[in-house]
């Protein structure tokens, strides 16, 4: 499990510094970087509107970085399955946004790059996490666990 712990915590630190770039303040000196020919007036309601736009996108990125780091790396076992969910992240809204803003005519080795950052998360991530489950003690399986819980918990 402490490969997957250090993961979470690798991925973690991606997702922060991801999000951080997001923050307006950081953000506004590359909104023609992020899409050229941007003709909104800077500091007019389009330009303000794409950044807190963004912003919010960054947000989600900090928690989510967040909670890898500080949460899922120190239970790694309890959270693997996050691990999934990360790697449909990483298809869905990582390489079919990437694939898609390349096809929309955006630059194409700057998406060619964050393609291959989350193949590099979706590949390592199924990696670990199979072999965190082949190594982990099997608890045995109760017929109802939702049932068990609540009833332990009284």
């Amino acid at each position: 499990m402490k490969t997957l712990a250090w993961w979470f915590r690798i991925v973690g630190l991606i997702y922060l510094a991801l999000g951080v770039t997001f923050i307006p303040s950081i953000n506004s000196g590359r909104v023609e970087t992020l899409v050229p020919g941007f003709d909104g007036a800077k500091g007019g309601p389009a330009w303000d509107g794409f950044l807190d736009y963004l912003f919010m996108f960054g947000l989600e990125e900090i928690v989510l970085g967040a909670f890898l780091i500080a949460v899922a790396s120190m239970r790694p076992a309890r959270y693997a399955p996050l691990v999934w969910l990360l790697v449909a992240f990483s298809m869905i809204r990582g390489i079919g946004h990437d694939l898609y803003m390349i096809a929309s005519g955006y630059s194409i080795i700057t998406n060619l790059v964050f393609v291959a950052l989350h193949v590099a998360i979706i590949v390592s991530g199924m990696i670990i996490v199979r072999r965190a489950a082949r190594l982990a003690p099997q608890a045995p399986e109760s017929s109802n666990t939702l049932i068990d819980r609540a009833t332990q918990a009284l």
